[in-house]
Order: structure tokens, then sequence, then C-alpha cells
């Protein structure tokens, strides 16, 4: 039997990974892509917590959204890392800006 929040928690979850999904083709701000990381993460954590319950298999799930969660800290400690070192090489968080100052081009 489905739970009456069951649509509602679908519903969350796509929201989260629609909004991360979107940040990251927009490709406007390096903050803003791992934001849409985090969002896309948190989506899938939430559709796995639901899969796991509408199963019957609670432990499971829990027991992998507990490791997806640990793998998204250390990707997104990399990733404001990497997006640090590039704001002190190019001193923007623009996307455009970057590529085309690696390439060569003038402000």
């Amino acid at each position: 039997m489905i739970p009456a929040l069951a649509p509602v928690i679908m519903l969350v979850a796509g929201a989260l990974f629609a909004i991360g999904l979107a940040s990251l083709i927009a490709r406007c701000n390096l903050i803003k892509m791992v934001m849409g990381l985090e969002f896309l993460g948190k989506g899938v954590s939430l559709l796995f917590v639901l899969g796991g319950y509408l199963a019957g298999d609670v432990g499971v799930s829990q027991a992998v959204v507990i490791t997806l969660i640990a793998i998204e800290a250390v990707v997104a400690g990399v990733a404001l890392a990497l997006v640090i070192l590039l704001r002190r090489a190019y001193k923007t968080f623009d996307i455009a800006v970057i590529s085309r100052l690696s390439r060569g081009g003038d402000l």
C-alpha cells in the first residue's frame, strides 16, 4: 500500500532534482553549479529513502543514503576547493569569462 504522502515526497524529490539540473545546465556561476550538484544529490537521496520505505527495506536504503551523503560531502569539498583556485587565478566566478580567459581572450 502506498502512503498518502508518497506522491508529495516524489514531487519534492523531482523538484530538487530539476532545480539542481537547471543550475548545472545554466552554467553562469561556479558556486551555483556546486549548489546544483548538491540539490541533485539530495533529490536522489530522498527518492532512495522513499523507495526503501515502499519496498519495505528501510535499512538498506538508509545505508545507501548515508554512503551517498558521505560521497557528496567529499565531492562538495573538492569542488569548492577547485572553485576557490579558479577564483584566485581568474578573479571571477563566471564560467563564460573563465573560458574566454583560458583561451587567451581579454576581459
